[in-house]
């Protein structure tokens, strides 16, 4: 039996999944690796723990009689990795990692004096998060390793593929949130690795297409990672990329919702639109069309992430149900909806809770709620805040619509199911709220809302690092992504649309008030 064995160097964890070329899931592992957390900001992984965490998963995904046809390496992405003559040259830091701030500012001051716009340049807004940023200080700070240092990686899948005799590789997608790449080129930009300090023959070489064959493992591979030599590796999208595989494919304007912790709607869209990245006055928020525009095959994969989604039911379940569990509390929405029907409650909420990056870009904005009654009770609340962030992620619906509407392009089919993923899918009625406010039909493809947010997460992303795996590999398979499987089916109702869509530009504006709201006290 021939089988594609995938590989997620997560955040927090290494995941693996063995499918044939039917889609049929073999087998799966996964194992976790630390994270270490200064008191400065920074934030940092070991590579060696990513390389024992993936040999321990891998040992549990490969049964006797599988024939490997390819590693398919994706994970998370925006990690700047120093590779030395032996491994790396120090550890790992990674994308949320913040002491690079002062160095963000220089960088940025020293792209304006040649009249570039770094965030439009590289088509994503840039901070103390950006690779540039960390490698500059990197060089002020510990410049030991930067002369240790013989290639730059970005992420665990890239050092992987490094360490197993592959050379050094990026995938666009992860290229795309670095803060080093030409957006319109889709190659590294000359003036942002000046910048930053960067010798140009350090960079890794950018891969083509949604996955790439980029060697074979080398004859370390069995003590690295227990495979034999000889198995073709796949750099598949960095993580962002492989989990919008595995929801929708490589189809285009083609839109899915997750509701996890943090919520987005994310679909791939035709390159020839560039990225608005255009930001407000240094004093306010920025808006944007959407939060993240990241290379994906020979389109643009766009994000637009609500910060607090699942977080903010959680939140409210906390406040306003005294803890009520999420089954419970949608048994109380069940009922609410039996007694009033579908449609608006009435409030208007914006879910900032901890900042936002959509409709708005603001880390200083905090949540919003508007519209109480006194005749209104905790399930009416429970029910705003989830409304709340249906709203926030409908404006990057209507703004795909507009621009679908106004271009040469395809228009989108605003009567095909949208595919939802995620812990909060498991929600029916958060479901109709999102079939209402969308005025979409909402498809939760069959187990993906019976798992945790985590494991819903990890099936998308291990099934697009196997089709993209699968197609580099150019096999005959029949591995299809979560929005072409079996699930429910909830259609929006008329009336309960119409209403949400006359509260929608309220909604939008409250954002401006938010806004003035958590500058108080700063």
């Amino acid at each position: 039996m021939i089988g594609l064995l995938c590989l997620d160097l997560g955040t927090s964890s290494a995941k693996t999944a063995l499918f044939d070329l039917e889609g049929r899931r073999l087998a799966g592992a996964s194992a976790p690796y630390p994270t270490l957390s200064t008191s400065d900001g920074g934030v940092e992984q070991e590579p060696e723990d990513w390389i024992r965490a993936a040999r321990t998963v891998i040992a549990r995904s490969t049964p006797p009689g599988v024939d490997i046809e390819a590693l398919c390496l994706t994970g998370q992405m925006q990690d700047l990795i120093l590779e030395g003559d032996h491994g790396a040259a120090r550890p790992a830091i990674i994308y949320s990692d913040q002491r690079a701030a002062r160095e963000a500012r220089e960088i940025r001051e020293d792209l304006a004096h040649k009249s570039i716009d770094w965030d439009a340049h590289c088509g994503n807004r840039q901070d103390a998060t950006s690779c540039a940023a960390m490698f500059r200080r990197l060089a002020r700070t510990d410049p030991d390793a930067i002369d240790r240092t013989r290639a730059l990686t970005f992420g665990p899948a890239g050092h992987l593929a490094h360490r197993l005799g592959a050379g050094a590789w990026c995938d666009p997608t992860t290229a795309s949130a670095l803060g080093l790449l030409d957006a319109a080129a889709r190659a590294w930009s000359p003036d942002v690795v000046r910048a930053a300090g960067i010798d140009p023959g350090l960079l890794p070489t950018l891969t083509s297409g949604p996955g790439q064959v980029v060697g074979s493992t080398n004859a370390d591979a069995r003590e690295l990672i227990g495979l034999d030599a000889g198995v073709p590796i796949v750099l598949a999208p960095g993580d962002a990329g492989t989990a919008t595989i595995g929801v929708t494919g490589l189809d285009t304007d083609r839109d899915h919702v997750s509701l996890g912790t943090s919520g987005w709607i994310a679909g791939i869209h035709r390159h020839e639109e560039g990225p608005d990245t255009t930001g407000g006055s240094p004093d306010g928020p920025s808006q944007h069309e959407a939060s993240h525009h990241l290379a994906l095959g020979d389109g643009q994969l766009r994000i637009s992430a609500v910060l607090s989604a699942g977080a903010a039911a959680a939140w409210a379940r906390e406040a306003f149900l005294r803890g009520m569990g999420s089954f419970i509390a949608d048994q109380r929405l069940e009922h609410r909806a039996h007694e009033h029907g579908r449609g608006p409650t009435g409030l208007l909420f914006v879910p900032a809770l901890a900042g936002e990056r959509y409709p708005v870009r603001d880390d200083g904005m905090r949540a919003a709620l508007m519209g109480l009654d006194a005749r209104m009770d905790a399930v009416d609340l429970y029910a705003g805040v989830l409304e709340g962030v249906a709203f926030a992620l409908s404006h990057a619906l209507k703004d795909t619509s507009s621009r679908m509407e106004t271009g040469a392009q395809k228009s989108v089919d605003t009567t095909a199911p949208m595919t939802v993923v995620g812990g909060g899918a498991a929600s029916a009625p958060w479901r109709r709220i999102l079939a209402d406010v969308f005025d979409r039909p909402i498809h939760l493809p069959r187990g993906a809302g019976a798992s945790s947010e985590a494991e819903a997460q990890l099936e998308a992303t291990l099934i697009g690092a196997a089709i993209a795996g699968a197609e580099a590999v150019r096999l005959d398979h029949r591995i299809t992504p979560l929005a072409e499987r079996e699930g429910e089916v909830l259609f929006p109702d008329s009336s309960a649309a119409a209403a949400y869509a006359e509260l929608r530009p309220a909604h939008r504006a409250l954002y401006d008030a938010a806004a003035r709201i958590g500058t108080m006290g700063r």
